[in-house]
């Protein structure tokens, strides 16, 4: 079916608006490992796209997809392992030589490893950092001790305690007997940043223990005791919620100050979990909770999808069967987001997303893992810019899309500069055509390009 493009602006001025939407889900693979559960993306094979890698919770693998440039991903060799309930992968260089490793924790053999990459993707060596952190869940990874490499924290859920492992700088690590915490009842999340600007790297812990849960800070001393040591904030963060698997801090609204944004999910037919805001104001934490169509809130992210320079909010749902899975709250600035759009309702239980450039045409796409279906999906932003005044370009039709030879355009009244680019974003057409003028475009192969007016106004089309 042939469609045809069509945007409208009602606005006075000349200004930069952004509009963005997202191409119906394509599923990567729908036959991934056994509930898939764990989602990290990067450059992974040593050519320019950011590729994604996996865990599956009940089917035990981690898998990788090679982005071959075109918005399509091929899974590649297993990567081997002995792991029993994957929680989390994270991709990260452990051995400090410039390839991307791969990072594992597995819940059911308390086991934390990590895969040594050759550079060109094959992850030939497992590399065992413990096999003895009970409940290994959350992990975090940064430099701890401030020796200049990546240190790894851990929330090992079944003995209630937060511990972190040093890394030489080789890749070999160290358990270190100064934990993060041991006092906390099921830990399930932790995240690394340096909170007070002193130049160590704090910690945020969420318990999910799906009764009285809470949310606790732990400053390190390094700096200025000398040694690493973690000391819990005398107030808590927020206490008295149900499940807290996913946190991350952020500056929500644009002061400076670090905020935590927090997803609530809901377990065992309890009730329904929030996403929640938990704003700095100098003195402790003011609360937030989103309105949000997702009952059971999972991961929550914090990305510029429009290009606006505004980071907006992705969140996906953990909730089986029907219902929203995957929305995002467009930030309009100084704390102020709004409604939800609904950019995904066809999986069941999107626990997790990555969020990447993945096509790099300059906006970010999304692939998701549905836990439930066993697959991995894609979909792909349709950002669409206009920086120009409105007596310029009111309104502009692009058809027919689908095409095949032409393509026709309406709205506009005087010369428009079109350049098309191809998928790995290379130029392969520029002209400059008149009210009514058609666009040659039958010498192109088949494709998605993105069209682009005045070098301001962009979106795609599919060549046939």
């Amino acid at each position: 079916m042939k469609h045809k493009l069509l945007f409208t602006f009602a606005l006075l001025g000349s200004f930069a608006f952004a509009q963005t939407t997202f191409l119906p889900k394509v599923t990567i693979n729908g036959s991934t490992g056994d509930a898939p559960y764990a989602i990290d993306s990067g450059l992974i094979d040593g050519d320019a796209f950011i590729d994604i890698v996996i865990g599956t919770n009940l089917g035990n693998t981690i898998e990788w997809y090679k982005n071959n440039g075109d918005n399509t991903f091929t899974l590649q060799t297993l990567v081997s392992n002995v792991l029993d309930g994957i929680v989390e992968v994270k991709l990260v260089d452990l051995n400090n030589d410039g390839f991307l490793d791969i990072l594992a924790s597995a819940y059911n053999n308390d086991r934390v490893v990590w895969f040594t990459n050759d550079g060109a993707g094959n992850f030939l060596t497992q590399n065992v950092i413990s096999n003895s952190v009970l409940g290994a869940s959350g992990m975090a990874v940064g430099d701890i001790n401030n020796d200049t490499f990546p240190d790894v924290a851990v929330s090992s859920y079944d003995s209630d305690e937060v511990i972190w492992f040093s890394n030489d700088g080789t890749g070999s690590f160290t358990l270190e007997t100064n934990k993060i915490d041991n006092t906390l009842n099921a830990p399930g999340a932790v995240k690394l940043i340096d909170i007070d600007s002193d130049g160590d790297l704090d910690a945020v812990v969420g318990t999910a223990a799906y009764s009285g849960d809470v949310i606790e800070i732990f400053r390190n001393d390094l700096i200025p005791g000398g040694t690493v040591s973690f000391i819990k904030d005398a107030t808590s963060v927020a206490t008295g919620k149900v499940g807290i698997f996913n946190l991350e801090f952020e500056d929500l609204d644009g002061d400076s100050n670090l905020d935590i944004l927090v997803s609530e999910v809901s377990y065992g037919g309890g009730p329904n979990g929030n996403l929640y805001w938990y704003e700095d104001n100098g003195s402790g934490f003011t609360e937030t909770v989103f309105t949000t169509s997702v009952s059971n809130p999972a991961l929550a992210r914090f990305k510029d999808l429009d290009n606006d320079g505004l980071n907006d909010i992705v969140l996906g749902n953990g909730k089986s069967n029907a219902g929203n899975d995957l929305v995002w709250f467009k930030n309009n600035g100084a704390g102020v987001f709004a409604a939800e759009e609904v950019i995904d309702a066809t999986q069941s239980q999107a626990f997790v997303h990555a969020i990447e450039d993945f096509d790099a045409d300059g906006d970010l796409d999304i692939a998701t893992c549905a836990y439930n279906n066993d697959a991995l999906n894609y979909f792909e932003n349709q950002k669409v810019v206009l920086s120009i005044p409105v007596s310029e370009l009111e309104k502009v039709s692009i058809f027919p899309n689908p095409t095949t030879d032409f393509l026709n355009f309406e709205g506009f009244d005087t010369s428009m500069n079109v350049t098309v680019f191809d998928a790995l974003g290379k130029q392969v057409l520029i002209k400059t055509i008149s009210n009514s003028e058609k666009l040659d475009v039958s010498q192109l192969a088949a494709g998605i390009y993105t069209i682009k007016l005045n070098d301001k106004f962009s979106t795609k089309f599919i060549k046939e």
